[in-house]
């Protein structure tokens, strides 16, 4: 018998029985949920059939989630993939964006409307995914040369402009915004594909302007560039302002400019399957975005429908 509305397949990878359990039955009835404690078992799974979720433990004995997640986004990119884990481990979190390019960071002991949520959200976020890349399948292959986006460095800091020059591709424009004004005034004057900012700006917080700007430009893509190490602020940045990359200050060379190319690559995606630009629907904000920014920028973001 053929069934006319199929579930999506929800994959569970943790270690603890009975996380695996209560999760099974919190999501049983919407989606077809597969478990393993195993994460090269996982990748395969991935591998031999559509999974349009997947939730990995971060702290297990054979494989860690971030590499879990890794070897999935390998081979099952459209796969949304969320870490969930019990302890503040800034390690991880930065492993989760840069590694495992992660939809949402998730923490025991969780919020259930919360998680029913971000799970439900990254599934529709999958279904777009795969539909999309059934169609491109049929498409010529894009011109790289007809898609040079600029890139917006938000940092007064002269070796952060440094290291992005360095790592800035021919063809591709650089503008230095030194503030949050000069920021908003380029964006909506070039065309701008990937931003690099610091998220502090003295003793000034970039972090709401950041969240911000992801729903405003849904096409951009953020490369966090700071010395800050603060294990609840990354988890913002990931879940409720779907940051691509986080760099350390001041960073080798070699690793930003890779991660320069990934994000100009990532936005080419984004250009050319605008419905993918659901993968980096964000989280609703529980503190105020427009605190604390001039008046001048708070008016561009209401002016977008920010508030």
């Amino acid at each position: 018998m053929s069934e006319l509305f199929t579930k999506p397949t929800l994959l569970l990878v943790d270690d603890e029985a009975r996380i695996t359990r209560s999760l099974k039955m919190l999501f049983r009835g919407e989606f077809e949920v597969l478990t393993t404690d195993n994460g090269h078992e996982a990748i395969e799974m991935a591998r031999q059939q559509t999974i349009s979720v997947v939730i990995s433990d971060q702290r297990m004995p054979i494989m860690s989630g971030v590499d879990v997640l890794r070897g999935i986004r390998d081979v099952s990119p459209n796969t949304m993939r969320l870490l969930l884990t019990g302890y503040a481990d800034l390690a991880a979190v930065i492993g989760s964006v840069n590694e495992g390019e992660i939809f949402r960071f998730l923490q025991k002991p969780w919020d259930v409307e919360q998680i029913r949520a971000d799970v439900r959200a990254a599934a529709q976020a999958a279904e777009i995914s795969f539909a999309a890349a059934r169609h491109q399948q049929s498409q010529p292959a894009p011109d790289p040369e007809k898609s040079r986006p600029g890139i917006l460095l938000l940092d007064r800091d002269p070796a952060a402009h440094e290291l992005v020059r360095r790592a800035t591709p021919p063809g591709n424009a650089l503008y230095w915004a030194r503030n949050l004004d000069e920021a908003t005034e380029l964006l909506a004057q070039q065309d701008i594909g990937v931003m690099v900012a610091d998220v502090m700006d003295g003793q000034a917080s970039h972090v709401g302007a950041i969240k911000a700007l992801k729903q405003t430009h849904p096409g951009l893509v953020t490369i966090v560039l700071t010395q800050l190490r603060d294990y609840e602020l990354l988890v913002e940045l990931i879940n409720q302002g779907q940051v691509f990359r986080f760099h350390p200050k001041p960073g080798h060379i070699g690793t930003f400019t890779k991660n320069m190319q990934s994000a100009l690559d990532y936005h080419q995606v984004l250009q050319l399957k605008p419905e993918t630009q659901k993968r980096h629907a964000v989280a609703k904000s529980a503190k105020p975005l427009l605190t604390g920014l001039s008046d001048r920028v708070m008016g561009y973001f209401r002016r977008m429908g920010v508030n």
